[in-house]
């Protein structure tokens, strides 16, 4: 599969990998950057945060995205050693943690309704995220974070299956 972006995209003419030159809010004069790091607008480059999310809620190693987008895992641990990038890929994956436990709220609910047993395991390990080193205080407070923003998306299905009482 060929990636999004051709080497001739995020290389320059010395065959040295791109970084500020590749995005509209990074740019110098006379940089022709077709990435922005905000979400999709109509100025006509393609939002790098929205691919992250599209890939990375659904694959948290963020290697499907970065074979997809650039070609190799590589490129994109590259980019992450720019101090401004580490910082927009971080607030991305807030984002997607939140998206990806959501979705494993949506399974709970389910498997509520459904009274299955394998489903409720591998969604409490999603939601409790015990890869994460919970000792580090910044962490702790963004896995309850996330975790909140998850469960307000799906509440009204919490609160409608108490009221029918199949939640104490």
């Amino acid at each position: 599969m060929e990636p999004m972006f051709s080497k001739e995209m995020l290389y320059n003419a010395s065959g040295k990998k791109r970084t500020r030159s590749l995005f509209t809010e990074t740019k110098r004069q006379g940089d022709e950057p077709f990435l922005s790091l905000k979400p999709q607008k109509d100025n006509g480059a393609v939002s790098l945060r929205d691919l992250f999310i599209q890939f990375v809620v659904d694959d948290p190693s963020e290697t499907t995205f970065a074979e997809t987008v650039f070609g190799d895992l590589e490129f994109w641990q590259n980019l992450l050693e720019c101090d401004w990038m580490i910082e927009e890929a971080n607030k991305w994956r807030t984002i997607t943690d939140a998206k990806r436990k959501a979705k494993a709220f949506r399974v709970l609910i389910n498997e509520v309704e459904s009274d299955g047993r394998n489903s409720y395991s591998a969604a409490k390990y999603l939601i409790e995220e015990p890869w994460k080193d919970k000792r580090n205080p910044k962490v702790k407070e963004q896995v309850k974070e996330t975790t909140q923003k998850g469960y307000s998306s799906i509440s009204s299905d919490v609160n409608r299956l108490t009221e029918l009482g199949l939640l104490q």
